[in-house]
């Protein structure tokens, strides 16, 4: 049988800390994403159509999107 001790008042704020600002950077980064995605779209896919290059660039923010729930499921099992 295992025993776990609670978190100690520092360790709590610790990994609130960590938590919160671990959010705060995957959002940022996503509203980056968002604010210059005209920029975005047209360095990096075709100009012959401002439209298709603008929703080809919101495919991959889509894609991103997506991909951060499936990468917690596949690696929420690494522990320390």
């Amino acid at each position: 049988m295992q025993t776990t001790s609670p978190m100690t008042h520092r360790a709590r704020i610790g990994a609130i800390f960590r938590v919160t600002s671990g959010n705060f950077l995957e959002q940022f980064d996503f509203f980056l994403f968002g604010f210059y995605a005209t920029y975005i779209a047209h360095t990096f896919f075709p100009a012959s159509s401002e439209f298709a290059s603008l929703m080809m660039t919101f495919a991959v923010f889509g894609a991103g999107f997506l991909m951060r729930p499936i990468g917690a499921v596949v690696l929420g099992g690494v522990h320390r």
